[in-house]
Parts: C-alpha cells; sequence; structure tokens
C-alpha cells in the first residue's frame, strides 16, 4: 500500500481514539469537561447553602429587632419556623463527614445524602437579594480580582457571617472548617489582595455605601473589622500565622534563643492559666495569644513542664472563682496564672480567696501587675487589685512599666479598642517565658530589658 495512504489511516484512527490513542470518555462514560462542570456545580451548591442559610437566620433577626430593609430581609412564603429549620440544616451540613463531602461534590462513591441536609436548604427558595452584604462583596471581588465564581463566593459568605458578630466562635469557625476542607480559599490574601487595616478601612467605605440597611451595623468601621477578622482567622486556620508559627519565631530570636538552655533544666510541673479573652488563641486580634505561644514553646523546649489553660471571655474574678477553681483544685498544678478583670467589690475579694486557696493547696499563684486591659486603666483600680493580690498571697509580676516603654506600644490595641494585636502578646510571651526560665524576677530588672 502507498505510504501516503497509511499515513491518512493512521491519522484517522488516532482522530477515532483507535489503538493507543487515549478515549475521550472516563471509565464512568461521562466526557471529562462534563465532570468537571458537574464538580464545580455540586461545590457551588455546598456554599450557596451556607449563604441561604445564613441569609434565613439573619431574616429572623430582622423581624426579631425590628432592624433592617424589610426588601433585603423579607421571608417569602417561608414560616419563622421553615427559616429555623434552615438554620437547623446548615448547623448540621457543616458538621458532615468531610471526606464523604468531598468525594460526593467530585462525583465519587460517597456516603453523604444531599437530601439530607443540602438540597432541603437549596430548594427553599430563599435568596438573598442583590443589594445586601453577600452579594455586593461577591460582586465587589469579582470587580477586583481574576477571581469568580465559587471562589469568591466563598470568601463572600463568611464575610455574611462574620459581620452578624454573635455566630463568629463557632458558626463561622465551622464555615472555615468547611470551606478549607474542599479547598476553597477562605480570606482576601489568597485572591492576592492586601490586607492593611488602612486597606480594609477603604473598602469598608465603598462596600458601606452599597450595603441595605441590614440587623447588624454595616458601616466602613464595621466592614473593616469585618475584614481583620476573616484576614486573620483565615491565616490562623490555614495555619499560615498561629501560635506554631509564632513560637518558631521568637525562638530563632536572640533573646528567647538564650532562654533555651534554662527553659529545657526545668523540672517536671504543671501550670494552669486562669483567664479572660487575653489568654484565648480563638481571639481574632492576633495569630494568637501569649499564653499559647509560651505554650508551644514548651512543647518544643521541655514538654515535662505541662500547662493546662481555665479560659471565658470577660473572666472576672468572681467567674474564675465560681467556675474553675475546683476544677484547677482537682487537676492539682504546681503553680497558677491568674489574668482575670476585677470590677466589683466582690471581684475584689474573689481575688484574695483564690490566692488563698490555692495557697492551702500547696499551689503557688502568680499575677500580672496589669495587662493593658483598657477597661482597666483606672490606676484606682490597679492598685487595688494588687493590694487584694498581695492579701492573698499572690506574687505580682511587673510587666505593665515594660508594655508601656516598649515602641510597639501604639500598635498594641487592635480594631476593636479592646483586644490587642500580635506586638503586644509577642513581648508579653517574652516577659512571662524570661520569668518561668528564671531570667528575671517579679519585679523588672536589667535581665527582662
Amino acid at each position: 500500500m502507498d505510504s501516503r495512504v497509511l499515513l491518512r489511516l493512521l491519522v484517522f484512527s488516532l482522530m477515532l481514539g483507535v489503538g493507543t490513542a487515549p478515549s475521550v470518555y472516563g471509565q464512568n462514560g461521562t466526557v471529562p469537561g462534563r465532570k468537571q462542570k458537574q464538580n464545580n456545580t455540586r461545590l457551588s451548591q455546598l456554599v450557596e447553602a451556607n449563604v441561604i442559610a445564613t441569609h434565613a437566620y439573619q431574616v429572623l433577626l430582622a423581624k426579631k429587632s425590628g432592624k433592617g430593609d424589610p426588601h433585603c430581609y423579607e421571608s417569602g412564603k417561608l414560616s419563622d419556623i421553615e427559616l429555623e429549620a434552615l438554620v437547623e440544616h446548615q448547623a448540621k451540613l457543616l458538621k458532615s463527614n468531610m471526606p464523604a463531602v468531598n468525594a460526593w461534590f467530585r462525583a465519587a462513591k460517597s456516603d453523604f445524602d444531599p437530601a439530607r441536609d443540602l438540597e432541603p436548604i437549596l430548594s427553599s427558595g430563599l435568596t438573598a437579594p442583590a443589594n445586601s452584604p453577600v452579594n455586593i462583596f461577591d460582586h465587589y471581588l469579582g470587580q477586583k480580582t481574576k477571581f469568580e465564581g465559587v471562589k469568591t463566593r466563598a470568601i463572600a459568605s463568611l464575610y455574611q457571617t462574620v459581620l452578624e458578630v454573635e455566630r463568629d466562635g463557632d458558626l463561622l469557625q465551622d464555615e472555615f472548617a468547611f470551606y478549607i476542607a474542599l479547598g476553597l480559599p477562605v480570606y482576601v490574601g489568597q485572591l492576592h489582595l492586601t490586607g492593611t487595616d488602612a486597606d480594609m478601612l477603604v473598602v469598608g467605605q465603598q462596600l458601606a455605601r452599597r450595603s441595605c440597611i441590614s440587623p447588624f451595623d454595616t458601616g466602613a468601621a464595621e466592614w473593616q473589622i469585618a475584614g481583620r477578622k476573616i484576614w486573620n482567622w483565615g491565616e490562623k486556620n490555614l495555619h499560615i500565622r498561629d501560635e506554631k508559627v509564632v513560637a518558631g519565631e521568637l525562638l530563632r530570636e536572640q533573646d528567647v534563643k538564650a532562654l533555651r538552655p534554662r527553659l529545657r533544666a526545668l523540672p517536671p510541673q504543671k501550670i494552669a492559666v486562669i483567664g479572660h479573652s487575653f489568654t484565648m488563641g480563638l481571639h481574632w486580634s492576633s495569630p494568637s495569644s501569649f499564653v499559647p505561644i509560651v505554650i508551644d514553646v514548651f512543647r518544643r523546649e521541655n514538654p515535662k513542664v505541662e500547662f493546662k489553660q481555665f479560659a471565658g471571655g470577660g473572666l472576672t474574678a468572681t467567674r474564675a472563682q465560681q467556675r474553675f477553681y475546683q476544677s484547677v483544685l482537682d487537676w492539682k498544678p504546681d503553680k497558677v496564672m491568674l489574668v482575670v478583670m476585677t470590677r466589683t467589690d466582690a471581684d475584689y475579694d474573689a481575688l484574695k480567696q483564690l490566692g488563698v486557696g490555692f495557697a492551702a493547696a500547696g499551689i503557688k499563684t502568680y499575677m500580672f501587675d496589669e495587662v493593658h486591659d483598657p477597661a482597666s486603666v483606672d490606676p484606682g483600680t490597679v492598685k487595688r487589685a494588687l493590694a487584694a493580690a498581695r492579701a492573698g498571697g499572690i506574687e505580682v509580676i511587673e510587666v505593665g512599666s515594660i508594655l508601656s516603654s516598649s515602641p510597639d506600644a501604639p500598635r498594641f490595641l487592635c480594631l476593636d479598642g479592646i483586644h490587642m494585636t500580635e506586638p503586644y502578646h509577642r513581648l508579653m510571651a517574652k516577659e512571662w517565658l524570661k520569668f518561668l526560665a528564671g531570667a528575671r524576677g517579679a519585679k523588672r530588672d536589667v535581665a527582662s530589658k
């Protein structure tokens, strides 16, 4: 046969998928492009279900509070009971087995049943209007980045939730975990946008003019704080910046690096920390607080020194005594660090009683002279707390003057005017490490400078 005819037959056979040419069909008989479109659709459904259910919650909130544009937060034909059912479906959806959800959206074999919690939300008929916060921010991201679709929608969904601040400690964190498990971006840095406080205020000023009136504040400052929260929590949940990252950085700094032999030489011991939100790593103002940072340093350098946190937001001495005193005694620590607020006569008395009670159990108790809690800046409040502490046998560690004289002090306070940023927690972690290592005393001395 003529060689030119043979060549034509070979080319024709390859075009038909004959011989060694790969088939354009997958094992399940679907065209790859079609399967990818199906995957994207299912992924979009998972995100949209969160948008719809969060909107349902906010419609209920608008009804109860009497705040919000009724055209923006109307329930349509849905009753309050049906709206509440959507909220409940969302909570269950976010707790789904994520490997199963991942397999489902990839159209692989899966135990995930979309009829249980996903489809009831999607078929509800409820939609967020174009001028709702979630939609104006999704539109903004589509205009300002090269991304669109499910990637911008997921981030907009997180903003939608965090603007109504009462669920940022539970539902929002579940949404972060859900989207991260699905491989979706969770903060605007992943879309190559910048993230300074000033940048976020500019964004907030633009968005505030477009948002409908909501049952929560949507002014420029609220958008700015929402941006800061999502950025910081995004980096924290992705482990880009968390207590482990900051602890590793501190251990490479010369003043902390010099402490490592002392830290390693400490004998086995148990240290309990009873504290308010300044001690909690979950808060959005910083990658973590000084307590988890110090704990992670010891995890690396001397795991025989064991820590346990007993924490609660807004924890006063009275509440600490009521909620944690017996639990701490049951754990039988060698030392207790108190970081609690004193506001009333009962608080000062409780602070003293905590010290006396722990001392009777053979436990040494410490507290800082002040941690720059904005609500305790009154010198009289600080002086009275220190007097109560000393009356209870609590050793007071001087750190207030070190914080005040730090060149980073102007950057300590975060946008909410209450909590502290990373520079504050880094300095607090260093001072506490120095104290624990025996490199400084309770009073400020040369070693602490």
